[in-house]
């Protein structure tokens, strides 16, 4: 039986300077219609974004949305336990994903869509597991958070889920970790100085920097395709909006400006638009906005 969580719980698990500016972006497209819950947006391709829906109050299912047919279809049809935040290397080839073991016991699942292999690694004991899966460039490493002695650590393991290396490493909590499009740098938000702020690292974890201060949460940094600008979620107005910054910290834009959620950016391989989940009138979708150069 697969056990019920809280949606609270669930969406919290598929999930987390200058002066401000407005973003001039053109009205959001709206790329799905259901309204339901979802998260962990990330493009396969130029023309396909893999997340995760919560499809019912016990299932959450990894789902591929077609952006020239418009239509979405699940990845696992016949898979019962919940899957989320999808990670996809940058030649389409692996995919990888969080996988639910158990009672809050997380897997991490690397999957070779070409040859229809698989890897893991497997949940620790107790309530533990591997969050926020990230594929270098190259698709030779993996990184993923994972709580360990007292806090959460950034992982890096290789295509086969094996040769796991310790990249950060520090009090508090540190997710949601993402490479550049060179593979030189990684970014990440860590909760080290009380709330979350976005930090960059060199890959082996050398050379930590601090991008954001703000009094409220910065959380799920992604670098822009070309290297030269971070884009994320901060909750540093009051409420979830979706912000982008330069990859050095400076020039500070806000995407969004709404009373409800804007959660989960993710770049356009174009480097000029951003795929988001947003809610409006309580409903949940994915949209996709263009922000310019």
């Amino acid at each position: 039986m697969v056990p019920r969580f809280p949606l609270s719980l669930l969406v919290l698990v598929a999930i987390g300077v200058c002066c401000l500016a407005n973003v001039d972006a053109a009205e959001p497209l709206r790329l799905t219609s259901d309204g339901r819950v979802k998260s962990g947006p990330t493009f396969l391709g130029a023309d396909a974004v893999v997340y995760s829906l919560l499809e019912k109050p016990s299932q959450l299912r990894l789902m591929k949305l077609s952006l020239i047919a418009g239509m979405a279809v699940p990845i696992h049809p016949s898979e019962t336990r919940n899957e989320f935040e999808p990670a996809v290397s940058a030649d389409g080839r692996f995919l990888s994903f969080v996988q639910n073991r158990g009672n809050l016991s997380l897997a991490l699942v690397i999957e070779d869509t070409t040859g229809n292999l698989s890897a893991e690694v497997p949940p620790g004991g107790g309530f533990s597991g591997m969050h926020c899966p990230a594929f270098a460039p190259d698709g030779s490493r993996i990184l993923f958070s994972y709580p360990e002695e007292g806090r959460q650590k950034i992982f890096a393991v290789d295509s086969l889920g094996k040769n796991r290396q310790t990249v950060i490493d520090s009090v508090g909590v540190n997710n949601w970790p993402h490479y550049s499009p060179d593979g030189q740098q990684i970014v990440f938000s860590s909760s080290r100085d009380d709330d979350f702020e976005i930090y960059v690292a060199r890959a082996d974890g050398s050379d930590l920097r601090r991008l954001t201060d703000s009094p409220r949460q910065d959380i799920r940094p992604r670098f822009s395709p070309d290297g030269k600008r971070i884009a994320f979620t901060s909750s540093r107005d009051g409420n979830y909006e979706v912000y982008v910054m330069n990859a050095d910290g400076t020039n500070l834009v806000r995407v969004t400006n709404h009373p409800e959620l804007d959660d989960f950016p993710t770049w356009h391989p174009d480097g000029r638009r951003l795929v988001m989940v947003s809610e409006r009138r309580g409903q949940f979708d994915l949209y996709l906005v263009d922000i310019g150069k």
